[in-house]
């Protein structure tokens, strides 16, 4: 009882920011960054070695 009671004391020390701040910078980091990201920009998977070249294949 006393282990939870300390953890939760601890628990309630730590700082919390709100969703709706934290979220917002998450989603102007996200398009800050589409440029830069493989996935949604397929001219950098070209310079990528490791990139399969191959579509699927059923074995």
């Amino acid at each position: 009882m006393r282990r939870e009671v300390e953890s939760l004391q601890y628990q309630l020390a730590i700082n919390r920011e709100k969703s709706s701040i934290t979220v917002t910078e998450l989603v102007k980091w996200i398009e800050g960054c589409v440029c830069e990201d493989p996935f949604l920009n397929p001219e950098l998977m070209r310079a990528n070695p490791w990139v399969e070249k191959g579509k699927c294949v059923i074995l």
